[in-house]
């Protein structure tokens, strides 16, 4: 009876982690904040931890807790207490557990769930049929990726609204799709130049030109040269006479995926240029480049060497530490979570000892690699088998490192990888016969005298205790997240049917900050709705506000304010949520005394923690400006100049700043060099209005005409424009804010001679 419940839950075991194989790749899922990582992790999590519970279970219906041992085991289990240990030292806890919402991949939680996943795979691949059916499962998963990406690549899309876009793919990134196609080439190409019975050779012709024509239109310069390099790899290990005899296999579908990549990159005309064109359009991911990133994992390691600074903490450190030349890229006012590949992330978020196993593990992969491409023959397999199922899994597992060496991983990346490096494990003989059993060597005996280990039930009781609550805590979590997608999909139409849906989601979930975040932007909306409903106008210049309005007002403004500090309290590193509060702050300047001083105090806040941001010192020189302080609105706005000399909106500000403090002479250099900044496009709207403006100050300058007065009436910095209807002050005072922060303006940035920038000094301040 024992065998058969053993076989059964065995049976069960085999045929989740299949499923879960098959299933991740395709996983999407539109009623989550994020569509493709959330939905996966969710589904990957519940089935480890019902895996997990199988896998105890049947323990102690054998009487004895079995492990297979694999030679990666060491360097995950360092990997994992290094996450742990991390995460507990971590400054930013509920980022580090549940990843930099929404995107929850390198969070405490997923690194778990991917080794725990790992150590159930890797004991239930002991036999060949397993490995081999698992191989399967993630071809057909592949030919489903493949097929949906190549169809919207040419624009033939799924129906659903979000998947009608030329780069979706249902991995949910280009990345992901590329690592899981080419990880799955080694082996069909192997069967091709075998002309081997592993896989056939219609079927291992079609996956190679499927994965390769895939990965040739979207894939970049350093996933073509890996292409190659696997190629190459695979002839090396190859007979020579295996070679020339199955020439014909191997040189079709080489044919075929190099004319798509001379089709998809020569500019030819007429309609062999369609596919050129295509590949012009298709949405390229953007990349951290490899010298900033090495300069913030390197800065983040010197301040955190054992540890790191936490999981899920590389868009802080990116924050914190990027180097002043990123200002000079096309996307210097994007933010960057990951590092340039996965060496770079580990390396800031997880310290010494993260590195450490990340490279023992690399180490162990190449290790194994080269002991099994030197062996003649493989004990334990099938004769069609030999020169297959080893030296593929082997060049396959080599082809994850350097993707990992040029990319940071994904989930899809890195889950398929671990797959595919488990498979390699257990498909050499020694390792698949290497199974430990464990034992406290307490026995209990049963009313007919059988005894049995207790260990087994031990662990599977205390299992039991942490996977509840576990599991209690991954459906509040999915819960949390579907209200605050109901909320955002009814931003637009019913603010208080989204206020509700968020009030449920961080209710749920009160340790995510971009819940508290859109609560509080959502507060402050509605008071704004009001505001801007009942306020004063030109035909009414008194309003219509009531005194229930104003107590309204003051509820939700209050909310708002309570609400972005928790934010910054959960997540006190993070710049944007320290923007967030500041720009609350500044946009009830008109209704809350002293609102000014909070704001510039929770600028000053983001500034230190993203110094090199000229975008928030355009902010906070506009909040000076509107406050007539011209000397210091000059010093941002030139600070903001000097950290990005071709920040046209720097100058413009500065321009008009320094016209209405009455330096015109300044004023008109400033606008010159604005205008050289924003180019000879005659057409454009900013040369328009760079044109105007520096005309306009020289006519001033020439004339010595005071016309500042004049001017200021039709013309404001754009820094400096009010933005919400609670910024006008004729609305009256709403509420106050007690205790008002003592500002202390940001240091000054050192000059930067690509600048072009008069040397203003600002007067003493009081």
């Amino acid at each position: 009876m024992r065998e058969h419940i053993v076989g059964y839950l065995d049976n069960t075991i085999t045929f989740l982690l299949f499923a879960v194989a098959g299933i991740t790749p395709l996983l999407f899922f539109n009623q989550t904040t994020e569509f493709f990582e959330i939905p996966k992790l969710v589904v990957l999590t519940v089935v480890t931890l019902v895996l997990l519970g199988l896998w105890i279970f049947s323990w102690i219906m054998k009487g004895k807790i079995t492990i297979s041992r694999t030679p990666l085991d060491v360097s995950l289990l360092v990997l994992l207490v290094t996450v742990l240990v991390s995460t507990y030292f971590s400054a930013t806890k509920s980022t580090a557990i549940y990843g930099n919402f929404p995107r929850v991949h390198g969070s405490a939680v997923a690194w778990i769930v991917y080794i725990l996943l790992y150590f159930v795979t890797v004991s239930h691949l002991r036999s060949l049929k397993n490995i081999r059916n698992l191989l399967y499962v993630l071809y057909g998963s592949g030919v489903l990726v493949a097929l949906v990406t190549l169809l919207s690549f040419f624009s033939i899309y799924l129906p659903f609204d979000f998947a009608r876009v030329v780069n979706f793919t249902p991995t949910g990134s280009s990345f992901s799709t590329i690592a899981f196609l080419i990880l799955l080439l080694p082996l069909p190409l192997l069967s091709l130049i075998n002309n081997n019975r592993y896989l056939p050779v219609p079927a291992s012709m079609a996956f190679l030109i499927l994965f390769g024509v895939t990965i040739a239109l979207i894939g970049s310069l350093p996933v073509y040269i890996i292409m190659v390099l696997l190629f190459a790899a695979c002839l090396f290990v190859t007979r020579p006479s295996q070679v020339r005899r199955n020439i014909v296999n191997i040189v079709a579908p080489t044919v075929v995926i190099a004319l798509v990549l001379a089709l998809a990159y020569m500019p030819f005309t007429g309609p062999l240029g369609k596919l050129h064109t295509l590949e012009n359009n298709f949405p390229k991911e953007i990349q951290l480049p490899f010298s900033a990133s090495w300069k913030i994992s390197a800065s983040a390691f010197r301040d955190a060497p054992f540890f790191g600074t936490g999981p899920s903490s590389y868009l802080f450190n990116f924050t914190t530490y990027k180097p002043l030349e990123f200002n000079t890229q096309p996307f210097w006012n994007f933010s960057f979570d990951t590092a340039y590949n996965e060496y770079l992330n580990i390396l800031g978020t997880l310290g010494a000892f993260g590195v450490a196993g990340f490279v023992l593990l690399t180490l162990v992969i190449l290790t194994a690699t080269r002991r099994a491409l030197s062996m003649r023959s493989y004990e334990g397999l099938e004769a069609e088998e030999s020169p297959i199922l080893v030296p593929g899994l082997a060049i396959a597992s080599v082809v994850a490192l350097f993707l990992m060496a040029i990319h940071a991983t994904t989930l899809v990346s890195l889950v398929m990888t671990l797959f595919i490096m488990g498979a390699f494990m257990m498909a050499q003989r020694p390792v698949r016969e290497k199974v430990m059993e464990l034992s406290m060597g307490i026995r209990a005996a049963t009313s007919d005298n059988n005894q049995f280990d207790l260990f087994p039930v031990v662990v599977f009781i205390v299992f039991v205790i942490g996977a509840v609550p576990a599991l209690f805590q991954t459906f509040t979590a999915v819960a949390a997240d579907y209200y605050h997608r109901q909320a955002l999909n009814a931003a637009s139409q019913n603010g208080t049917l989204t206020y509700t849906d968020l009030q449920k989601a961080e209710t749920l979930n009160p340790r995510i900050d971009l819940y508290r975040v859109d609560m509080a932007q959502t507060n402050f909306a509605l008071a704004n709705a009001i505001a801007a409903k009942k306020g004063p106008t030109t035909d009414n210049p008194q309003g219509t506000l009531t005194d229930q309005d104003k107590q309204t007002i003051q509820t939700l403004l209050s909310q708002a304010i309570n609400e972005e500090r928790v934010a910054v309290t959960l997540n006190p590193r993070s710049a944007n949520d320290w923007e967030v509060l500041g720009s609350i702050y500044r946009n009830i300047s008109g209704v809350a005394q002293n609102a000014l001083a909070f704001s510039l105090d929770a600028y000053g806040q983001a500034i230190q923690l993203d110094s090199l941001n000229p975008a928030l010192r355009v902010t906070v020189g506009g909040i000076y400006y509107a406050a007539k302080n011209y000397q210091l609105a000059i010093r941002y706005f030139s600070d903001a100049a000097n950290l990005k000399p071709d920040y046209a909106n720097a100058y413009y500000n500065l321009a008009i700043t320094l016209r209405d403090s009455g330096d015109l002479t300044n004023a008109v250099v400033v606008a010159q060099q604005l205008v050289n900044t924003v180019g000879n496009n005659t057409t454009s709207a900013d040369y328009k209005t760079s044109t105007t403006l520096l005309d306009d100050l020289k006519k001033q300058l020439a004339s010595q005409q005071q016309q500042q007065q004049a001017s200021q009436g039709t013309e404001q910095a754009p820094a400096a424009q009010q933005t919400s209807a609670l910024q006008n002050s004729n609305l009256g005072n709403v509420t106050t804010l007690n205790n008002p922060p003592q500002v202390t303006p940001a240091p000054a940035v050192k000059s930067n001679p690509n600048a072009n920038i008069p040397q203003v000094t600002p007067a003493a301040q009081k």
